[in-house]
């Protein structure tokens, strides 16, 4: 579910969300997201496995309709997992209303501890609101024991080694949180900071020492006792990983509601993808459902989307369940191309019986490694 609304926009999010008027988050806009979320709960028999509501910033939406919001997705039976994003700024003692009511993992973007990088980002937040939002989402932790995952980025423009590592050494002191995803900063076209970065105030990193800045925050989270699971993803166990993201990761369906949200759903054997426009006004306006893209997805881009999506985890693709959705076998497809990922000379891959997976240096040119991988799909049929 995405909720499209954020106080102020990033200077890094190419997302699509709305800085809401002054009046407030229009009730029309509230009226049809329930209403397309009760319908799609009626329409089942048994609880969703996963949800994740995920922004912009949910925690802008008035508590009360969220409770009303869990509460409906809730009323055919508790998921294994009920997640929400929240802004550390937006967390209320309030907000404990949603814990009672079923939601059971909370996701708080962080990003950095210290004010200049956080100003860089262009967050509407601050250390001291970062402090203050952390404190509070270990007191509700202590009370409800939902699981915890807080945001953090790194190869922030004058970001050094030192910081980011400070940034993880102090989130793991203040609220030793179950769950990091640990992101690399991508510029975005089109957004401000890119427009920084083609004006020259603002330096990006070089290649070389985004790599020594991941593998020190890699390393490090390692050390406090973090795994690893996907390449931006680390858990304390395997009991605390995400289960929503695996969806993802593994291409399994889930159902997206809301303005540009997306979602993947099996129709006569084949992958369609659903998104919401990208516009609020049309959300409210026009009848539930009535503004969502269907797009069927040829086997060629699922290939290619199954690439991209399953060589990001540890556990990587595995290869009966590639022969049994798409009837080709892995190495059938790729050995050619395999065979001259072998000639780098670093072991970039685990390549066995069962799954082919990247290693870490593999992870370090992952987007290297999908195109070429990819370019033995041009003949797969559509």
């Amino acid at each position: 579910m995405h909720i499209p609304f954020c106080h102020a926009k990033c200077s890094y999010c190419a997302f699509f969300s709305e800085v809401p008027p002054s009046n407030g988050i229009d009730n029309l806009f509230l009226d049809r997201l329930l209403e397309e979320v009760a319908q799609v709960t009626m329409a089942r028999s048994v609880p969703f496995e996963t949800v994740f509501i995920g922004g912009g910033n949910p925690g802008m939406l008035p508590v009360s309709f969220l409770a009303e919001l869990v509460s409906t997705i809730t009323s055919i039976g508790k998921p294994v997992e009920f997640s929400m994003e929240m802004n550390p700024e937006s967390l209320q003692d309030a907000h404990s209303l949603l814990f009672e009511s079923g939601l059971d993992r909370l996701s708080i973007g962080i990003q950095s501890m210290q004010d200049r990088h956080l100003k860089t980002l262009g967050r509407n937040t601050d250390r001291q609101k970062n402090l203050q939002g952390l404190a509070r989402a270990k007191e509700l932790q202590d009370t409800f024991g939902f699981r915890l995952n807080c945001d953090l980025m790194t190869c922030i423009p004058g970001q050094s080694i030192a910081d980011a590592s400070t940034d993880i050494d102090e989130l793991v002191d203040l609220v030793a949180p179950d769950h990091i995803s640990l992101y690399n900063l991508t510029v975005e076209e089109s957004t401000p900071l890119a427009q920084r970065v083609a004006g020259g105030s603002l330096v990006v990193l070089d290649e070389d020492r985004q790599a020594d800045m991941l593998e020190s925050c890699w390393d490090r989270l390692a050390a406090l006792g973090y795994f690893q699971y996907e390449i931006s993803n680390f858990s304390t166990e395997k009991a605390t990983r995400c289960l929503h993201n695996e969806r993802y990761w593994r291409l399994d369906e889930y159902v997206g509601i809301g303005p540009t949200a997306a979602g993947t759903v099996a129709m006569s054997g084949r992958s369609v993808r659903t998104t919401g426009a990208a516009d609020i006004h049309r959300y409210t306006k026009e009848d539930a459902f009535s503004t969502y893209g269907i797009y069927p997805l040829t086997i060629a881009e699922s290939m290619h989307e199954h690439l991209l999506m399953g060589l990001r985890t540890s556990v990587g693709i595995e290869k009966d369940a590639w022969s049994k959705r798409y009837g080709y076998r892995f190495n059938e497809l790729f050995s050619e191309r395999i065979v001259l990922l072998e000639r780098y000379g670093e072991r970039l891959f685990e390549d066995s019986k069962e799954r082919f997976a990247l290693t870490r240096a593999g992870f370090m040119l992952l987007d290297s490694i999908v195109l070429h991988l990819s370019q033995a799909l041009e003949d797969a049929p559509s």
